[in-house]
């Protein structure tokens, strides 16, 4: 187990041979990965989160010494680790189509990065190759006749107390082809928990299970974790993963971390638009208003007074547009007042503990426009609601979020700054 850190690491290709001058020139400037800075503390529980192509498994791939560095350092406890191959890393990878070999049993897929490991290794009573001939010459006799090795017998107790962990003792002797999905990852976590490595990468490595199942394995996976103590980087795409599983989380997007922080302060925090849509189900929604020092928040529709904590936040925002963020279950149905918001309901999506109201901010008692600002809202199931209702939606003034529209970034009141 050690600690992992990655200091100003980048990552660009090279332009594709045939293409034009100003297409190797953008290809030139275009860095997969830029400016990553990043330091996972021994024993933790890492997450990798955003959307597809901001560079998260190519982070992993260059930790895990699959893609090479263009610029920056990778360590791994006090190693440099930039020119090692992936063999000599002390790393262990569970992949997202899990990498089995499907001519080989559990017991042999989960045996064979110890094997590999102990091969070359020196002082043994026994030649290499005289080994290899008493266990081929002895292999078709019964049981107790065979000839097992020392090492056999070593990585056969590692490989039989990893199965009695995952639960899969009674798989060992099937082949890949004969196990379920789930079976299967456990496999794959099996031959990486096997290695007793220094860091465990996971590349979303629950991507083709179906819900129910990556509910189950997500939650073994952070038990596994807990008990082991192994640094752990996880890359995924799927928020709901990185909430409930990382103790930090490296938001990232276009090459770079947007965000590092727990998962709650993520949640409450956020330190831009982008971290604020992408942290939440459903995201959160946002509504241009205008600022009117000290306090007052105007819009066409609406208008109401700010809690003071945000007096000295806005001061420089005076009668300038803001971004207003509020998350779906931050809204409430309310009464006709000047302060809530007058919405049409466009879609409703019940789910038995609550609903999720789709609906279009707009004039009461007319009809809903297409081009009406478009809100989600997270409700109880407590009242029947239906398509073209007329709603009034109070908003949570402890739960606001601003946004400088220029620049995305958050604006902190005084009791979140």
């Amino acid at each position: 187990m050690a600690q992992v850190i990655l200091e100003n690491v980048y990552k660009s290709f090279p332009p594709r041979k045939g293409e034009s001058n100003a297409a190797q020139e953008r290809a030139d400037n275009l860095n997969v990965l830029r400016r990553i800075n990043l330091t996972i503390a021994d024993g933790e529980f890492m997450v990798l989160v955003g959307p597809s192509g901001c560079g998260k498994s190519t982070l992993l791939r260059l930790i895990a010494g699959l893609e090479t560095l263009t610029g920056g350092n990778i360590l791994i406890g006090d190693r440099l680790i930039n020119d090692l191959p992936p063999k000599e890393r002390d790393i262990a990878m569970v992949f997202q189509n899990y990498a089995l070999y499907p001519h080989m049993t559990v017991y042999d897929n989960i045996a064979f990065g110890l094997r590999r490991r102990e091969q070359g290794s020196r002082g043994d009573k026994i030649p290499h190759w005289a080994e290899n001939l008493l266990v081929g010459g002895t292999k078709k006799l019964p049981k107790g006749l065979r000839y097992v090795s020392p090492k056999e017998k070593l990585i056969e107790t590692q490989v039989r107390s990893v199965a009695q962990l995952l639960q899969i003792e009674m798989l060992l002797n099937r082949l890949p082809k004969q196990l379920s999905g789930g079976q299967r990852q456990r496999v794959a976590l099996g031959r990486a928990i096997a290695r007793d490595p220094q860091v465990f990468l996971m590349d979303e490595p629950l991507s083709n299970l179906d819900a129910k199942l990556r509910a189950e394995t997500r939650a073994q996976i952070v038990k596994l974790q807990r008990q082991l103590g192994t640094t752990t980087i996880y890359v995924t795409h799927d928020q709901t993963e990185a909430m409930t599983m990382g103790d930090r989380i490296a938001i990232m997007n276009q090459g770079q971390i947007q965000q590092l922080a727990s998962p709650l302060e993520l949640y409450n925090r956020p330190a831009n638009r982008f971290v604020a849509e992408f942290i939440g189900s459903p995201p959160m929604n946002f509504i241009p208003v205008e600022f009117h020092a000290p306090l007052l928040i105007s819009h066409s529709l609406f208008r109401f007074t700010l809690p003071e904590i945000w007096g000295k936040a806005l001061q420089k925002y005076d009668k300038q547009t803001l971004l207003l963020g509020i998350r779906p279950e931050h809204l409430n149905l309310s009464l006709p007042a000047t302060k809530n918001l007058p919405v049409k309901v466009d879609l409703v999506e019940n789910l038995g503990n609550d609903a999720f109201l789709s609906v279009r901010l707009t004039e009461p008692d007319s009809p809903i426009s297409s081009d009406a600002p478009y809100l989600q809202v997270r409700v109880p199931t407590d009242r029947q609601l239906s398509v073209g209702e007329q709603l009034w939606l109070s908003i949570n003034p402890e739960k606001i979020h601003f946004f400088d529209p220029e620049t995305d970034l958050a604006i902190f009141s005084k009791n979140n700054s």
